[in-house]
């Protein structure tokens, strides 16, 4: 694949710290805001942590499963606070780009991507949910490399994590034995 890669400095909106679900992130090329399927979770239960991304005006990314691009991914952090399931993307577009001669899959609508994760009942947050305002954290990096109609820019990982109150199982649930 032909194409012009230019590279951004690691400056402004690049250098993002972590956000909680309410507060969207902003990059050259797109908007993400963070969403999960529930408020709180037990220890052992399963949330879905979404990720909502807007592309900007004559920006795409590429979908998974292609070679020679750079896919958007998401990859949670390893931690003690979540197992998950493979990511869920949506059905991406097809795009041909006829002075490359190339066709390929993209997103350059907005679009969620789903990460299914079991918070895991270990004896340390089971413990946790049983206090008042406990939660539980999982951080992830979101990856990408946009393109618009003419070049593709340097590849970009946006740090974003989902925060969950953490609540208690029932009181029976507390009292069997491991």
């Amino acid at each position: 694949m032909k194409r012009l890669v230019v590279s951004i400095p690691a400056v402004g909106a690049l250098v993002l710290g972590t956000v909680f679900a309410s507060e969207p992130i902003t990059t050259r090329h797109l908007s993400v805001s963070t969403s999960t399927s529930a408020t709180a979770v037990a220890p052992g239960g399963r949330v879905s942590l979404q990720v909502e991304i807007t592309p900007k005006a004559k920006m795409h990314v590429y979908a998974p499963g292609q070679p020679d691009v750079i896919p958007i991914s998401l990859t949670l952090t390893p931690g003690d606070a979540a197992a998950a399931q493979p990511v869920q993307f949506p059905q991406p577009e097809k795009r041909e780009f006829k002075e490359l001669g190339e066709t390929h899959l993209v997103y350059s609508r907005p679009f969620r991507l789903v990460q299914d994760v079991t918070i895991p009942a270990s004896r340390n947050l089971v413990k946790r949910a049983g206090s008042r305002e406990a939660s539980v954290t999982v951080k992830g990096v979101l990856k990408y490399q946009a393109c618009d109609d003419t070049i593709c820019y340097a590849p970009v990982s946006v740090p974003i994590t989902w925060t969950l109150a953490l609540h208690s199982t029932t009181s029976q649930d507390l009292k069997k034995p491991r």
